[in-house]
């Protein structure tokens, strides 16, 4: 039986007696710095108190339809979660140790959050689906932010905070948005997979984020109840070889489980299916992995997120000192500079998303002339094997035979090879497309760096190149669309009252557009999934290069206002600020040393 292995990850990490005082010191440091830097000492008093607290957030994460909310309930021992079989909305659900079942949902309009409780006259699950599922709150018109649930699961009471969230990979936009989004406040995870579809390209992108954020992460194979013996090995290998280049030569190995019979099993309380299901293996791991590990995962989790938060307020502040430093006519000249440069950058930005836009046309347009060459090629080779056998063959039933058994043979040796290809291709194109925007973006980017930088008189670093981002989910194809029965009357009545001569006519009729239909269904479904991949991908990129830039105008606009005090003040007044600051810095930069 293959155990559930735990992913560890070092790198840095205070230790558990400092760092409450590291996380007093920082907020000492930023709140003494104003209102400027008042959300940096909210973000890490969040930690501080989650620390205090012991309070763990482990995450399911993975694509959509893998089962997440179903494990969730397992744990749980209750059908709470709403299993729809749409994708849920771009909303994730933190559940937590509480005396009772409650529910709040937050709204991100300002809105009261909305209570429920347990009631014999409604089922937690259909309230949740009315704020949670598509089906009930389509394309999330209700603004929801999260949902909180208290439940007294004995898991819960452990400190442990349970995150279900919006799958990747679904055809919802905002959901993979929200489900990288989620990681920084996670500090562990549980990546769930399913052999039908195997792992995806768009997963194991998704998983090298998580070992770069999280400290911990659990693999779990789901769905192993549809698979026998043999295939359940087969999906495990399958499944370990795909995660060796993102986990090393030694991947984690994966426990095999079916959360839907662990479910069934707690409902009805029959402990053997409970073992035979795999969730007691993956429940009793969590509870060891609480009791030995959790406050060091929790720590070196918060330790990374406040890192990154001083990394930011460290930027900012450097950018503030500086404008300091100016005299008052150069600064007032170089802050009007600056100002002016940005509708120039605006401008820029707007143009490098309507080359990205155009750009994912091209993409869109080179698809659509390898889908037809493609389409072209399937039909000279099935198309004409099944027009040489309808001219040749003269009995209708013999006909339908040889038809059947040509399609089946030649569909998928042709599409296995054929939907690799004409991914790659694909994948190519993007990639050279995206490496352009790219170019384009990184410079834009520099550009806005590089005006802060001389504005500020504060040392130039160039932005790091990034990864043209690309996923490609293969899709299945289909050999079953002929009917067996070529008559709705019946090969006997056929027989007794048509013509040999009228049923065979009928028969290649009827098998030239069931062909026809076949390898145009296997077309279009190839050209669905590229199209969802190139969709996707173009639409991570633009999210990344507005993040990116909003984040360093931001930066310098706060420097700006800064400065803008500053030339209002008197003389002394600004030196102690500018004392301040440098030794602010420097505490600063002296507590993120501790932390790592």
């Amino acid at each position: 039986m293959h155990q559930l292995q735990v992913e560890r990850q070092s790198g840095f990490g205070a230790s558990a007696v400092a760092l409450p005082e590291l996380f007093e010191r920082s907020i000492a440091c930023l709140l003494e710095l104003g209102e400027d830097y008042a959300e940096f000492a909210d973000d890490l008093d969040s930690l501080r108190q989650r620390f205090a607290e012991g309070r763990f957030h482990l995450a399911v994460l993975g694509q959509f339809k893998r089962g997440k909310s179903t494990l969730l309930n397992a744990l749980l021992g209750e059908d709470l979660l709403p299993t729809d079989i749409l994708p849920v909305t771009a909303i994730p659900t933190f559940i937590k140790a509480g005396e009772r079942i409650a529910v709040q949902v937050f709204f991100s309009n300002q809105q009261e959050p909305v209570e429920f409780y347990g009631s014999k006259g409604k089922k937690l699950a259909d309230f949740l689906t009315e704020y949670v599922t598509e089906s009930g709150n389509p394309h999330n018109q209700r603004l929801v932010e999260r949902v909180e649930i208290s439940h007294p699961a004995s898991l819960l009471k452990q400190g442990v905070v349970l995150i279900d969230t919006p799958g990747i990979g679904s055809t919802l936009k905002h959901n993979t948005e929200v489900a990288h989004r989620i990681l920084p406040q996670c500090d562990a995870a549980l990546f769930l997979v399913s052999p039908d579809p195997p792992i995806t390209q768009a997963e194991l992108d998704y998983l090298q984020q998580i070992r770069q954020k999280l400290p911990r992460t659990f693999f779990l194979l789901n769905k192993v109840d549809f698979l026998e013996a043999d295939e359940q090995l087969a999906s495990l290998r399958f499944l370990s070889e795909q995660l060796r280049p993102v986990c090393g030569d030694n991947p984690p190995h994966v426990i095999p489980i079916s959360a839907r019979k662990g479910l069934r099993a707690r409902l009805d309380g029959h402990q053997e299916d409970w073992e035979n299901s795999g969730m007691r293996q993956v429940e009793q791991k969590l509870v060891d992995f609480f009791a030995r590990e959790k406050q060091q995962t929790l720590q070196l989790a918060l330790c990374r997120r406040a890192d990154n938060l001083l990394g930011e307020a460290t930027l900012q502040l450097q950018l503030s000192l500086s404008a300091l430093k100016l005299p008052e006519d150069q600064l007032l000249q170089r802050l009007e500079q600056f100002r002016q440069s940005l509708p120039a950058i605006e401008r820029e930005r707007l143009a490098a998303v309507d080359v990205l836009e155009g750009d994912l046309k091209r993409a869109i347009g080179f698809l659509g002339q390898e889908i037809e060459k493609t389409r072209n090629k399937i039909k000279e080779r099935v198309g004409g094997q099944v027009e040489s056998l309808l001219i040749s063959v003269e009995d209708p039933e013999e006909l339908e035979r040889l038809v059947r058994q040509a399609v089946v043979e030649e569909i998928q040796p042709f599409f296995a090879p054929a939907m690799r290809d004409l991914g790659e291709a694909v994948r190519g194109e993007a990639i050279n497309l995206l490496a352009l925007n790219q170019q384009r973006s990184n410079r834009l980017i520099e550009q806005v760096r590089q005006t802060a930088a001389e504005l500020f008189s504060i040392p130039y670093n160039a932005p790091a190149a990034r990864t043209a981002y690309f996923t490609f989910d293969p899709p299945a194809w289909s050999d079953d669309l002929f009917i067996s029965d070529m008559d709705p009357l019946g090969q006997k009545l056929s027989r007794r009252f048509l013509t040999k001569k009228y049923r065979r006519r009928r028969t290649v009729e009827r098998l030239r557009e069931e062909t026809r239909k076949l390898l145009n269904r296997n077309i279009e479904q190839i050209s669905w999934t590229l199209r969802r991949s190139l969709d996707e991908s173009f639409r991570h990129f633009g999210m990344e290069l507005g993040d990116q830039l909003e984040k360093t105008i931001v930066a310098t606009h706060k420097a700006m206002e800064v400065a803008l005090e500053r030339s209002e003040t008197h003389s002394r007044e600004t030196a102690d600020k500018e004392l301040l600051f440098k030794q602010t810095l420097n505490r600063l930069e002296e507590i993120r040393q501790q932390l790592g």
